[in-house]
């Protein structure tokens, strides 16, 4: 029996289709298994919603799609019944591995989250495509996605028969025998039509919802519960992001309401000094319901400065703007970004340089410059990494249903991966940056200064994690997130001259890079590579939360930690540079709006919030599962604080909590 036809027999209907006509292109070959994936699998169950599938997507076999390998497997599950199985499936489909260093990889590894184009499928249905498809001259390319639209038909006939046997509300069975594949007429076969590509999509990112959606929205009573409902699929679906952006509407304001108490879609609304206040009132509501969202943009400042980064982008799709996976700058259903393609581990690099160059360095300048010749060099090797990465995937791992979803793979017959898409550019997380900031303070200070160290003895300190040492660092008064001249000063020089080493370079695919400082979940585990820092972090203790103070240095008040981030580089870090600010919930809505605008109009591009009281966030500490909807921000994302490590669980617990009264 041939391995398709033992697949076929275990009901791995995907695997079945990979090595159905093995003779042919890695592309067609995904998209077969897709089809017969599509044709074949076990559809979601029905529970009375408006919107369908809805809620956590059901895994019942060992072979799967996903949207960042096209198809993945439980190996450990496939080599109890066969190891032939994986082995044949690694030979054939496994010979991509990102290529980033390890410890280079902060936040991501050649991590490709995207969003379809919602509003093209909205407009013009998926039966439209195929004359599309019918153009594309490659014939593997061609025939692979025609099988990946008809499995996707299938599908949907499957689904409209299971709701009619189920009863379902007949409103819905009538939507979904139009859309996807016809045009969307109204509000709730245009919601529909969302929400079933999201999950097609491997409930990714939900793109620009309300912009997508006002057109089809003629004041529908049912658009707050259906919005609801969307969100609620994307909270329990483990999805990622969504914007909105002016011009706003009365859908932006459900939108905001829908966010209360929930955690996804991690929501990033753009505000300016024009924002109407029924925008702030309801984003504020979202941010007492201990959501942790919205977060807030600054149009200006994003928008512009990705155009000036990019004059290659035409003006409307900047309007598709949406960061993805959880706050990477991409533009919807129109872009293949690296995001992120890697984290490089600042502080790691650090004390290595302090133990080559510290004791010999003249000067504060000679150790300052043979540190960022020891980042850049990291940095280069890392770019060739990406480059190389780019271009083996491009060959090893075509993915079918993002060339299908995301403008303009077909028009321009190039595969997703191999740069089919509008616009391409690589994400890189510079970690650790805040630790470079105040470390280096203490650098300057200490040894060049005051002379109260030699550059030996310092180093000699650090390396043996000296308590005491450490402990006087942490209390050290010229540190970041005060709104000191000096440490503003040295936070812009050093974020700029770093983020600055991407300048000029370009991967193998794509218009270049951009820089971020996102820490995301990765803060305690990049820190367990890195010895003692300057700063007073011990030896293995987690780095610097994002773009945040460190040791709840931040004792000055709000005002000076959001003065303290915007003297950093933050137009250079368009990837994206994350800020958090922890609120207790007695706040004054007219200071918090005073102190978003005022970040944003110093520069800031991105502000995210976290309203707790203090006596929950300690009680929940000591007992996390006792707090189960406790949510909080960490590094760009949104979670239940009780499924946190302890090691992030402490971070939440060690920032400072400003009172705006």
């Amino acid at each position: 029996m041939s391995i398709a036809k033992e697949f076929s027999a275990l009901g791995e209907y995907l695997g079945s289709g990979l090595f159905e006509e093995a003779d042919r292109s890695l592309f067609y070959r995904k998209a077969l298994g897709l089809r017969r994936y599509y044709e074949n699998r076990s559809l979601p169950v029905y529970h009375g919603e408006r919107l369908y599938p809805s809620g956590a997507p059901e895994r019942t076999v060992m072979i799967y799609d996903s949207y960042l390998y096209g198809v993945e497997w439980d190996e450990k599950a496939l080599d109890a019944i066969h190891p032939d199985y994986s082995r044949a499936l690694k030979a054939e489909f496994g010979r991509y591995t990102p290529g980033v260093s390890p410890e280079h990889a902060v936040g991501g590894n050649m991590w490709n989250h995207s969003m379809p184009h919602y509003e093209r499928i909205l407009k013009e249905g998926l039966s439209s495509y195929r004359q599309r498809i019918a153009k594309i001259p490659d014939p593997e390319m061609r025939a692979g996605l025609i099988h990946l639209l008809d499995g996707i038909q299938c599908y949907v006939s499957r689904c409209v028969a299971y709701l009619e046997k189920m009863h379902a509300d007949q409103q819905l069975i009538d939507a979904l025998k139009k859309v996807p594949f016809e045009p969307a007429k109204t509000f709730y076969e245009a919601i529909v039509c969302w929400n079933f590509v999201f999950y097609l999509d491997n409930c990714d990112n939900l793109g620009c919802v309300d912009a997508g959606l006002a057109p089809y929205y003629h004041g529908e009573a049912d658009a707050p519960a259906l919005l609801a409902n969307l969100f609620a699929n994307i909270d329990e679906a483990g999805g990622w992001s969504m914007a909105i952006k002016p011009p706003y509407t009365e859908l932006t304001v459900f939108c905001l309401q829908a966010l209360k108490e929930r955690r996804r879609p991690m929501t990033e609304l753009f505000v300016d000094e024009n924002t109407p206040d029924t925008i702030w009132e309801a984003a504020f509501d979202a941010v007492l319901s201990g959501s942790a969202q919205p977060a807030f943009y600054s149009p200006k400042g994003v928008l512009e400065g990705l155009k000036r980064r990019f004059p290659q982008i035409l003006e409307e799709d900047l309007q598709q703007f949406c960061g993805g996976g959880c706050t990477e700058s991409m533009l919807a259903g129109l872009s293949n970004v690296g995001s992120l393609d890697a984290g490089i581990n600042l502080p790691l690099i650090l004390t290595a340089s302090i133990q080559k160059h510290l004791g010999s360095a003249e000067s504060y300048e000679d150790f300052y410059q043979a540190f960022l010749t020891d980042v850049r060099n990291i940095a280069e090797i890392t770019m060739e990494q990406i480059s190389v990465s780019q271009k083996e995937r491009a060959e090893w791992n075509p993915l079918p249903m993002r060339t299908l979803l995301v403008d303009d793979c077909i028009d321009r017959g190039v595969e997703y991966n191999a740069g089919g898409a509008r616009y391409m550019w690589s994400i890189i997380n510079f970690a650790g940056m805040i630790n470079i900031v105040d470390s280096m303070l203490v650098i300057r200070d200490w040894v060049f200064r005051e002379k109260k160290y030699t550059g030996a003895e310092m180093a000699d300190l650090l390396a043996r994690d000296d308590e005491a040492f450490l402990q006087e660092a942490r209390k050290y008064p010229n540190c970041f997130g005060r709104d000191l001249d000096e440490a503003n000063e040295a936070a812009y020089r050093i974020s700029h001259d770093i983020y600055a080493m991407l300048d000029g370079h370009k991967p193998y695919l794509g218009l270049g890079y951009l820089p971020s400082s996102i820490q995301f979940n990765t803060a305690a585990s990049a820190g367990k590579l890195v010895g003692a820092t300057p700063d007073g972090r011990r030896g293995g203790d987690t780095l610097a939360e994002s773009l945040g103070a460190i040791f709840a240095r931040d004792t000055q008040g709000p005002t000076a930690l959001l003065k303290s981030a915007a003297s950093l580089d933050l137009q250079s870090a368009l990837g994206m540079p994350v800020v958090n600010l922890t609120i207790k919930p007695d706040f004054d809505r007219s200071i918090l709006k005073a102190l978003i605008l005022g970040y944003l109009q110093l520069g800031g591009l991105q502000l995210q919030i976290t309203c707790v009281d203090e006596k929950t966030l300690l009680a929940a500490y000591e007992n996390p599962q006792a707090y189960p909807n406790l949510i909080v921000r960490v590094g760009g994302f949104s979670e239940y604080f009780c499924r946190l490590s302890d090691d992030l669980r402490k971070n939440i617990v060690r920032r400072t909590l400003h009172h705006l009264k």
